[in-house]
């Protein structure tokens, strides 16, 4: 196949770099940009059954208009005194601001709206116009209620004045505008060069539900913090935490602050912003900013390793040009794939792809598309050397590394495949999407690098020439003496290096992971200071209350019994770890008490209702499939001493659990046969623990009978197989421990452990690409085994193969190291652990551990030569292996 193959190319190489050149520009003119069609978040993706993903589904059925899925929170404090009045008022003008950028975006859609509206009208489709046109007289309303508010809170507020003016001019009222476009001018004079326009224009519809501030009548008491050294305003949101137009949203509210600040403070006083949007913008900010750093830092480290490696130009502009070519055509595949879905019949499909898969995207093509450029290369330099003609060259190097790297690619793509039976969707979808694109570089190493060399020819060693690896006979004579070392003692030196790295596998057998997005975020990041200091002045379990949902069967909850009941149940909620529950019952969290005026009013007001008490039919029940389960869907928020992504509030909700199964369990008690489901940070992220942790296991199963399956069609040697898997499998617990250790050290007392995606994705990747080294030596073995038998076929692979393995294991590393540049700590310590990963397979897994392996089993089936008939001093061997075969050398 791969003669077949090098007989095309050589023949036809022109043909094949054009080919490649208008399969990469069709690429990037028709497939849609990767960053226009990724999706972000990792709560969002987890299976349907769960408890939480039930929980939220209930919560947008049963609660839609109230229903917030994140929030960003604007905090203003002190640091030891009370807020002053100043202190508040800077509070309002923040929360005015925001609730003019609400009003501008709510009337923009309104205006948008009206326009589809009446497209439709014309077109004759009355009904669906109808239902536009009551959108768009809501977000009408929307807008001019938060213009209102935001008056109300500065009734100095010139933007807000002049933006009224405005819309009051487009319902006809130009007494009341003129009112407010003069009241515009005479607070801030510098509107009359704007004129009687929209501020700011063409403002894209905000995901804002409304704006909380201390003035709510329901839960504004909530939002002063217990010392009076802080406040709060709440923007409430519609959509996920991690949902990427949670950064131009975040944009938006810095800049509303920022109108604040840049005026000057009162003196201490602080403005931070936290928040579960805020900090997934910040995650998704930083993110953008790896995935950039790590593109620069990779093409970089790959280019100067290259250049001090192998000092020719072109031997550095071959594989940058394979492994960009191959970057832009498979990422531009896999963005269109995520459109399948458009296609008539392809309802079904559901690809996605997300921010921080390019990351992998990028640092595992560039170094497993040069590893493969360099191996193909290193044996196109061995067969000129040996005076066969270019095209006779190109040929038989697809024929003696092809094969190899096919295998040792295959082990990688496949490796990743597995990822596709996960349970968790970003692994599902990143594993395949990740196998696909470097399905697509291999390709490219195949075809676009031989034909690139087989235009240039020898030049491509420019300007050493293909013997240039004989000015270096220091490096040959070092694995000279290793292959020496090893095939005279292998026994000892498999031993020796396998006691010295078990304590660290043994550490990494026992790593523990944290679920903390939080920690994610680099200190300096808005979000996570602002969440420091929310903690210094309100309850920690209050960034992420635990949503408890009661679907009652066929119960009313506004009865007497019901008020009782939920009465009693808000008491019994109030178990070790819960600090307050907010309910119906007590809509404030306060500790449950007897009747009062103040408490039934609050009980009865408009907000209360919406928020915990819910009569509205689900999407089951307006199909007509629920059965008899209908009845009031009441809401409790329970906020718990601990933080919500800790262990402790997991442990905590476990708790709370088997009491409400005990309760719905029992005949006797009102909840007999309640559906009780959970929302929010604690339990999505408990959830979270239970599903990956299926995950790993089954995945890490798959990965390694998938990646032996390849070893055994490829090797054919069940023994050296199974000894290969268990090799690498050594390898990862070595590195997972040594990285356990090292950001122990690195972080102290902060370190809550690995980040949760590390264990995994370290596993698959390096099991994966672990393999890589181990096929090219082994196959490489086998073949020189035929010709200088058992134990000087051993030696002579050692040999032969160490400098190109070993220099495309330290650019494989340093293109993982890239990964340490970004501002993520968790990509930080995945990056950290897969570069350590590879540098341990490479000058320890490679070239000792199979070696020496290999030497025992061979010296099992067949007893030792003489040692003088196979090894020989280094400079015996020198002399001798120039005369006998000039690829010997070669590296």
């Amino acid at each position: 196949m791969f003669v077949r193959l090098g007989n095309l190319i050589s023949r036809y190489w022109v043909l094949v770099i054009l080919a490649w050149v208008g399969v990469a520009v069709l690429s990037r003119s028709l497939a849609p940009r990767w960053d226009d069609v990724t999706d972000d978040g990792d709560l969002a993706y987890m299976p349907a059954h769960m408890s939480s993903v039930r929980g939220e589904q209930l919560l947008d059925e049963a609660f839609p208009r109230g229903r917030a899925k994140s929030e960003i929170v604007v905090i203003v404090s002190r640091d030891g005194q009370a807020l002053t009045a100043d202190d508040l008022a800077v509070t309002d003008q923040i929360a005015a601001r925001l609730n003019n950028l609400h009003a501008v975006s709510s009337f923009q859609y309104a205006q948008q709206l009206w326009s589809e509206a009446a497209e439709l009208r014309d077109q004759g489709e009355d009904q669906r116009a109808d239902q536009i046109f009551s959108l768009a007289d809501e977000s009408q309303r929307t807008a001019a209620v938060a213009w209102d508010e935001s008056l109300r809170l500065d009734p100095q507020f010139g933007l807000a004045l002049n933006n009224r003016a405005f819309y009051l001019r487009t319902l006809g009222m130009e007494e009341d505008a003129q009112r407010d476009r003069q009241l515009a001018s005479d607070f801030d004079p510098g509107l009359g060069l704007v004129g009687e326009t929209l501020q700011p224009t063409e403002l894209s519809r905000l995901p804002i539900i409304d704006i909380w501030t201390r003035h709510n009548e329901v839960l504004g008491t909530n939002l002063r913090s217990r010392d009076h050294q802080a406040d709060l305003v709440i923007v409430r949101l519609w959509q996920e935490f991690m949902a990427s137009d949670n950064i131009r949203l975040l944009q938006e509210v810095e800049s509303a602050i920022g109108d604040v600040t840049q005026t000057g403070l009162p003196e201490g006083l602080k403005v931070g912003l936290t928040g579960s949007a805020a900090v997934g913008g910040d995650m998704l900010r930083s993110a953008a900013e790896s995935i950039s750093n790590t593109e620069t830092y990779t093409i970089v480290l790959v280019v100067v390793i290259l250049t001090v490696v192998y000092r020719s130009p072109l031997l550095v502009l071959i594989p940058l040009i394979t492994i960009v070519v191959s970057v832009l055509v498979s990422t531009s595949l896999v963005a269109a794939l995520t459109q399948l879905n458009v296609i008539p019949g392809f309802d079904w499909w559901n690809f996605r792809i997300f921010t921080t898969t390019k990351i992998f995207v990028v640092v595992i093509l560039f170094g497993a598309g040069t590893d493969y450029c360099l191996f193909l290369i290193s044996r196109y330099r061995e067969e000129l050397a040996a005076g066969k003609t270019r095209g006779d060259a190109i040929v038989d190097s697809l024929q003696g590394v092809g094969g190899a790297l096919a295998a040792s690619a295959l082990t990688t793509i496949i490796g990743l495949g597995m990822m596709f039976f996960a349970e968790f969707g970003k692994f599902r979808n990143s594993g395949p999407a990740i196998g696909l694109c470097l399905a697509v570089t291999l390709t490219a190493c195949l075809t676009l690098t031989p034909a690139l060399l087989r235009g240039m020819g020898a030049a491509v060693f420019w300007p050493f020439g293909v013997s240039q690896s004989r000015r270096r006979p220091y490096f040959v004579g070092i694995w000279n003496r290793l292959a020496r070392i090893i095939v005279a003692q292998p026994g000892r030196v498999l031993v020796i290096s396998s006691v010295v790295m078990l304590p660290f596998a043994v550490v990494g057998s026992r790593v523990g992971v944290t679920y903390d997005f939080l920690s994610e975020l680099s200190p300096s990041r808005p979000s996570k200071a602002g969440a420091m200091t929310m903690r210094k002045h309100y309850p920690i379990g209050e960034t992420g209350p635990l949503t408890l949902l009661a679907k009652t069967p066929s119960r009313d909850l506004d009865l007497s019994a019901g008020k009782k009941a939920l009465q009693q149940l808000t008491r019994d909620l109030y178990l070790d770890g819960v600090l307050s529950v907010r309910s119906l019952d007590e809509p404030r969290g306060d500790r449950p008490r007897g009747y009062s005026l103040k408490k039934a009013a609050l009980q009865s007001h408009q907000l209360t209702r919406s928020l915990y008490l819910s009569k509205a039919k689900t999407a089951q029940e307006k199909r007509g499939t629920a059965g008899s389960l209908r009845g009031d869907i009441a809401r409790f928020e329970i906020v718990l001493d601990h933080d919500p992504f800790a262990i402790e509030s997991a442990e905590v909700l476990t708790h709370l659990d088997h009491y409400l199964q005990t309760e719905l369990a029992d005949p006797d008690s009102y909840w007999y046969q309640t559906e009780f489901l959970y929302a929010g940070t604690t339990s999505a992220i408990r959830d979270l623990r239970i599903v990956t942790a299926r995950d790993n296991i089954q995945i890490q199963i798959l990965v390694v009978l998938a990646v032996l399956a390849v070893l055994l069609l490829t090797l054919r040697r069940p023994v050296i197989c199974l000894y290969l898997i268990l090799s690498v499998l050594f390898s990862y617990y070595v590195t997972l421990g040594l990285t356990e250790l090292f950001f122990q050290a690195a972080y102290g007392e902060t370190f809550q452990g690995l980040d949760w995606k590390v264990p995994l994705f370290l596993f698959v990747i390096l099991i994966a690409i672990g393999q890589d080294y181990n096929i090219y030596l082994a196959t490489r073995v086998f073949e020189e085994q035929a010709k200088y038998g058992m134990f000087g076929g051993l030696r002579r692979a050692i040999v032969l193969t160490g400098g190109i393995i070993t220099s495309c294991g330290i650019i494989m590393a340093g293109t993982f190291v890239s990964m340490t540049t970004g501002s993520l700590r968790g990509m930080a310590e995945l990056g950290f652990a897969l570069s350590l990963g590879v540098l341990i397979d490479t000058f320890v897994v490679r070239p000792i551990l199979v070696p020496a392996f290999l030497a025992v089993l061979f010296r099992r089936r067949t007893a030792a030569p003489p040692i003088g008939a196979w090894i020989q001093p280094p400079h015996a061997m020198k002399s001798r292996r120039r005369k006998r075969d000039p690829r010997l050398v070669s590296d």
